[in-house]
């Protein structure tokens, strides 16, 4: 059977307990609901943007939030949801926009039936869904969901021979279903099922987003969903070369997963870090920033108005800046910003108009 080899370093087991911790935290923050509604829509859009742009998606930022924001069935079109929402780009992008969006619904309802009944089993029908619902008027249906049956090129040196695929994936789940709680983090599981789905690549089409999607499945079903608030796919992917050379340590270090698992699981550390310092900074009626020090900042009414936009967004443009304070004027503003510079509480990237500014390194616990 397939036996994984990896270190617990002192990286890895920091990091999980970076997770747990912020895990924790934003299970019992109380958001008032409309916050809390924002903050999972934005993060959905950064999820599939991030996953989609990866796998060389044209579409901007901006399109593929105005298309989640649609909440678009799964039978609409790639044309009728482009009119509705004016979207202008390639049907095959759009369409892709919306498989993201029906992955993420069926992983949603696996973990809520999950929490809900108590019922945490999912395998290779889960794998095969996944496969499926990505590759919707895209790939051809007798070749979604099934195993491949033609040599393809992989993420790791050597993917294995078709005629090895179908008893790696078997043997590869029967560890899985073998490994209880108490034996293996379910990080570290999900992590090495994420690698070794990258390794076989038992499908023909969208292996890497079909691995991905996996993975977060696994961490919704183990409990580690963050209430939907967390995008770990983008920090596991804003640095292309950061990913394939973590993926390439396994080859390099003789089927090593140590490396592996660090790069992954100090994505999610630094994903879960993120989200703690959102949520926390919107908790209460009465937001609190403190700098990086720890001490707190002083903020005018119209200043927590623009941080509180800010923290949900990352960044923002000075014209979504106006939209937050319409009645101010734009010197008023632009006073308000400098000062949140000066107290390093977000930053100014670019020098034209269109200069976007984001958060900075203030972090904010009660």
């Amino acid at each position: 059977m397939f036996s994984p080899v990896f270190t617990i370093t002192n990286k890895n087991l920091s990091n999980l307990i970076g997770v747990e911790v912020a895990g924790k935290i934003v299970q019992l923050s109380k958001l008032q609901p409309d916050w809390e509604l924002r903050l999972k829509q934005e993060c959905l859009v950064r999820k599939i943007y991030s996953m989609a742009r990866f796998s060389t998606n044209e579409l901007s930022f901006d399109d593929v939030a105005r298309i989640v924001r649609d909440e678009p069935g799964r039978d609409d079109k790639p044309s009728q949801v482009a009119l509705r929402v004016g979207v202008v780009g390639k049907e095959r992008d759009i369409q892709q926009i919306l498989n993201l969006l029906n992955v993420t619904r069926f992983i949603e309802q696996l973990a809520f039936l999950a929490g809900k009944f108590k019922h945490d089993e999912y395998g290779e029908r889960e794998l095969s869904q996944i496969n499926t619902l990505l590759g919707e008027r895209l790939v051809s249906p007798s070749e979604t969901g099934k195993i491949r049956d033609r040599e393809a090129e992989g993420f790791t040196s050597v993917p294995p021979m078709v005629v090895e695929v179908p008893f790696q994936v078997e043997d590869l789940f029967g560890w899985l279903g073998s490994v209880g709680k108490n034996e293996l983090h379910p990080i570290n599981k999900a992590g090495i099922m994420l690698f070794e789905l990258l390794r076989i690549i038992p499908y023909l089409e969208n292996n890497l987003l079909t691995a991905l999607c996996f993975y977060q499945l696994i961490l919704s079903m183990e409990g580690f969903g963050l209430k939907k608030l967390w995008s770990v796919e983008e920090e596991i992917l804003k640095n292309r070369d950061a990913f394939q050379l973590a993926v390439s340590s396994v080859d390099r270090n003789g089927g090593d997963l140590t490396i592996w698992l660090e790069y992954l699981n100090r994505c999610l550390a630094d994903s879960a870090e993120k989200i703690q310092t959102k949520v926390m900074n919107l908790v209460g009626e009465t937001p609190i920033f403190k700098s990086e020090g720890g001490r707190v900042v002083s903020l005018t009414e119209r200043q927590i108005a623009i941080m509180e936009e800010m923290t949900v967004k990352n960044e923002m443009t000075i014209r979504e800046i106006r939209n937050v304070l319409p009645m101010v004027s734009d010197d008023t503003i632009l006073r308000d910003l400098k000062d949140l510079i000066d107290k390093k509480l977000i930053r100014k990237k670019g020098k034209t108009k269109g200069a976007l500014y984001v958060m900075g390194k203030a972090r904010s616990y009660r």
